[in-house]
Parts: C-alpha cells; structure tokens; sequence
C-alpha cells in the first residue's frame, strides 16, 4: 500500500518525489547509521514520504527526543499522519525551506541532526539555494547533514557548506543512491 501512494505520488509530481519507489531497507539502514541517538535530541526530517525513514528513526530515538517531519505532499502528509503515533513525532505539512518558523514557534534555534531525503538535484536552483541555507543555519555546530542523493550534481554546492562531507554509496536501492554525511 505505501508504495503505491508512494509511486502515485511520483506520477503526479516526479520533481518533488524523485523516485518511484521509497527508500529500500538498505538505503535506510545507511541514512540512519551517522545518527547517534544517544546524544540526539532534536532530528528533522525533510521529505518523510510515506515514512520509512521515520519508522526506523523512531525505533532508535530516546524517550526525550523530538522528530520533526516534513512532508508537503497533502496524500503522504495524511498518510504518515495514519500511520505514525508517537508523541515524539511532529507532522508538518509543508516544505523544508520553511524549517525556521517551525523552530521559532516550538522556541528551538538549533538541531542535532537534519535528514533529508528531498530530491535537491532536481529541485529549481532557487528553493535548492534555500533549504541549503536554512540548514546551515538551524544545524547546532557538531551537528550533521545526512542527504540522499540520487546523482553526484550538488556534491560541489554541499561541500563549499559543508567542507567536512564524507559520500557513501548505496548500491541495493532502486535508483542507486548516494548519501552525503555533513558535519557543521
């Protein structure tokens, strides 16, 4: 069932999901791995999609911990709204460049951790621009940046923000995946 709202989703706007098929568990597993959960107390999540991420995120977060989702798809959005019950988890239906109003309303200036599995690559240059920006600027320093990728086109644009950038690559995940793992 999740895949198919997922691949409806992709049909009906394939610039903002970017695939057409979620995250494989492979895939998964490594966009978590630089995630340390003891130390981590509020993660973004950008692009939650139907929640796969989520999921595996929750089941790692501890009890005091805060997961904020972005997902703008109004389908996915209702979804993972179903789906997920967890009082840690807030579902925020609307896009990642608006991370900051967010935080100002719940009184956070920094995060631990960003996740984004958002298709910046094919994203307008503009709104790339922006969500670049507002995660500089909202990760607390130490914090990092874990972004899939499904090419290597923006690795020129992450590492001038992101100096400290390690790529990993995921082979079992259709379409192949990089994963960009920033530290601020």
């Amino acid at each position: 069932m999740d895949n198919n709202r997922f691949f409806k989703a992709f049909l009906k706007n394939p610039a903002k999901v970017g695939s057409i098929v979620q995250s494989s568990p492979f895939l998964v597993d490594k966009i978590i791995e630089p995630v340390d959960f003891r130390k981590a107390r509020i993660i973004v999540e950008f692009g939650a999609g139907t929640g796969v991420v989520t999921k595996k995120i929750l089941e790692r977060m501890s009890k005091n911990a805060v997961l904020l989702c972005f997902e703008n798809d109004p389908e996915l959005c209702e979804q993972l709204e179903c789906n997920i019950r967890d009082p840690r988890v807030k579902i925020i239906p609307d896009g990642a460049e608006n991370l900051e109003k967010y935080l100002a309303d719940r009184g956070i200036a920094f995060v631990d951790y960003i996740v984004s599995e958002l298709p910046l690559a094919i994203f307008p240059e503009s709104l790339a621009e922006k969500i670049f920006s507002v995660v500089n600027s909202r990760l607390k320093t130490g914090g990092q940046y874990v972004q899939i990728q499904y090419s290597l086109k923006s690795r020129k644009r992450i590492k001038q923000l992101f100096p400290k950038t390690l790529i990993a690559f995921v082979l079992l995940n259709v379409p192949p995946s990089f994963i960009y793992i920033c530290t601020k």
